[in-house]
């Protein structure tokens, strides 16, 4: 059928799986495919409903205490990131780990650590009680790290004595998010220091270059993700700031054809954990035949991340 008054689409490059996603799904359909089902996960393996039904078919179990899978059977842990009590948990039970996290998580966690040993305080912009954040918040003591949500939260951080601060990020933020932020803790902290480089991921930076780009040939954006998905909010906020109507959608049934009244340019992306089938969908649920399609390529992704160690 197609929405007639849509007679363009934009379509973000790059938009969708990123090498971390990528990775993360193919270790749990590897794991499927070695050991008999059920399969546990610690968490969900990434943040979008369609991937988590169609791992549960496939016999796949979503669990987000161990202590709820039987000892001595394998456990596929979130790509983004699990505390060290999650770990020695699961060395308690005998499980066997295959660990999901994405490279550019487990980064963040090993920076946590060896500053926390070197004496730093650690100022940690993020989200409280997404996974990636209580990852590394529970790899340092308490009073090494400060967890930082707004410019607001910023502003009342008193100043203290301590002579050694580094600020680190949680991935999937944007740089809208940070900004203001890192704006202030400069000014309160002029000694604070940064990692060598940015915490927020490469995937997650490109998204937004994309997006920013497809702002300015569009008044309305689709961002295709699901809603637990930090990156797929993201991409809707930055969209927003740069003059385009956004809207948050998991999928082609939730897509309201008032959004498109009288509109005859549109552009879509995908979060990071959005499968290429379902943008697809969203994409031929929208065009008609006479629908122009536009690739609008802002960067190009060829990195890839290795399995673990234990799939060699």
């Amino acid at each position: 059928m197609g929405i007639s008054s849509v007679k363009k689409i934009y379509l973000a490059s790059p938009r969708g799986f990123c090498a971390g996603v990528k990775r993360a799904v193919k270790i749990l359909d590897s794991v499927l495919k070695k050991y008999p089902t059920p399969i546990y996960v610690n968490h969900q393996i990434v943040h979008n409903r369609h991937i988590i039904d169609a791992f549960k078919k496939k016999g796949a179990v979503f669990v987000d205490d161990i202590n709820q899978i039987p000892n001595g059977l394998a456990v596929v842990f979130s790509a983004h990131g699990s505390s060290p009590k999650t770990y020695q948990k699961a060395k308690r039970k005998k499980l066997i780990i295959y660990d999901a996290t994405c490279p550019l998580v487990a980064k963040v966690h090993q920076e946590a650590k060896r500053y926390a040993f070197e004496g730093f305080l650690i100022l940690y912009i993020g989200h409280k009680n997404h996974p990636e954040v209580e990852g590394v918040l529970n790899e340092v003591p308490a009073q090494s790290i400060i967890l930082i949500q707004s410019a607001d939260e910023a502003e009342k951080i008193k100043e203290f004595k301590q002579k050694k601060i580094v600020l680190l990020t949680q991935t999937t933020l944007s740089f809208n998010d940070t900004e203001k932020i890192i704006e202030i803790l400069k000014k309160k902290f002029p000694n604070l220091i940064f990692p060598p480089r940015s915490d927020i991921c490469f995937s997650t930076q490109n998204r937004q270059m994309a997006v920013k780009e497809l702002a300015k040939k569009t008044p309305v954006i689709l961002v295709v993700g699901s809603r637990e998905s930090s990156n797929s909010n993201r991409l809707k906020e930055v969209a927003e700031k740069n003059g385009a109507k956004a809207y948050l959608i998991n999928d082609k049934n939730e897509i309201n054809i008032d959004w498109f009244k009288n509109i005859k340019v549109i552009g879509i992306t995908a979060g990071a954990s959005t499968p290429e089938n379902i943008i697809k969908d969203v994409i031929n649920s929208i065009k008609t035949k006479e629908t122009i399609i536009e690739e609008l390529k802002v960067v190009e992704e060829k990195i890839t991340f290795p399995l673990p160690n234990n799939f060699k």
